[in-house]
């Protein structure tokens, strides 16, 4: 049977992980679930606008991995779990209108409409289990916006926003970016080695992220540690606000979509 606590939701199945979330039984963030097996960022958008989207991701293939793309109106990502909805099977998602959000629920049953479009690209949370399971200690301070610029596509155009991790030595850092490298549907090798603040990140360490605006302080990075930035998959989120796209649902920051497949059914030889 299938339990509530954090103990048993960490020892379920990706299914099992879904279901519990479906019947709102898990509404906290995905990050620490179903170790060793994939997550995915959500984009909804309607069929009007998909190819435009679609081509965004395509020239901005870092930060927009795609693993699944559904059919119009169909909430099934039949790829990576047929038997999912991605209607009810993420902890909480942000829905946008004209740039804005305006609703952050549990399910969007009752924003679904058959023009919809359901993309899924990948997370970060996949190479970090590698980087664990090869028990390289780190500090992730969560995701910034840069200074960065996407490169646009029709009428998505925004910001890069990078996910930030410290490794306490140089030879983690190296082995941090050889094993992300060999998964480019997670976000593969990091964007930037170094200084936050070249790419716009001045705050790192005082607190709060795009993603979790109220998150405490962390440790600010101590001399000798190296920073590394990662693409991340809430850059179609700022697109969303930059662009002013009419209609969005995406997942919220850190309730990403849990993938059947392990990580490393996806990763480069």
């Amino acid at each position: 049977m299938t339990k509530s606590s954090e103990g048993d939701a960490k020892a379920n199945s990706p299914k099992q992980f879904r279901d519990m979330i479906r019947k709102g039984e898990w509404t906290k963030p995905t990050i620490e679930m179903c170790r060793g097996y994939g997550q995915a960022n959500l984009v909804v958008v309607p069929m009007e606008y998909a190819f435009e989207f679609l081509l965004f991701c395509n020239r901005n293939p870092q930060a927009c991995p795609i693993i699944d793309v559904t059919e119009p109106g169909d909430p099934h990502p039949k790829r990576i779990a047929p038997e999912a909805d991605l209607r009810t099977d993420l902890p909480k998602y942000r829905v946008f209108k004209d740039g804005e959000v305006i609703d952050e629920p549990i399910d969007v049953m009752k924003y679904w409409r058959d023009d919809l479009v359901g993309l899924l690209l990948g997370c970060s949370c996949g190479f970090k289990w590698a980087i664990q399971a090869a028990n390289i200690p780190f500090r992730r301070y969560g995701g910034y916006l840069t200074t960065i610029p996407c490169v646009s596509a029709g009428r998505f155009h925004g910001h890069l926003v990078c996910s930030v991790r410290a490794f306490y030595n140089a030879p983690d850092a190296v082995r941090a970016v050889q094993i992300s490298s060999r998964h480019p549907l997670m976000h593969g090798a990091p964007i930037h080695i170094g200084d936050p603040a070249d790419i716009g990140i001045k705050d790192l360490g005082k607190g709060g992220s795009f993603i979790h605006p109220n998150a405490p302080a962390a440790e600010h990075p101590k001399p000798g540690e190296i920073v590394m930035c990662w693409p991340s998959g809430i850059t179609p989120q700022t697109a969303a606000i930059e662009s002013k796209i009419p209609f969005m649902i995406t997942h919220l920051g850190g309730h990403m979509f849990v993938m059947d497949q392990l990580v490393e059914e996806l990763a480069i030889i």
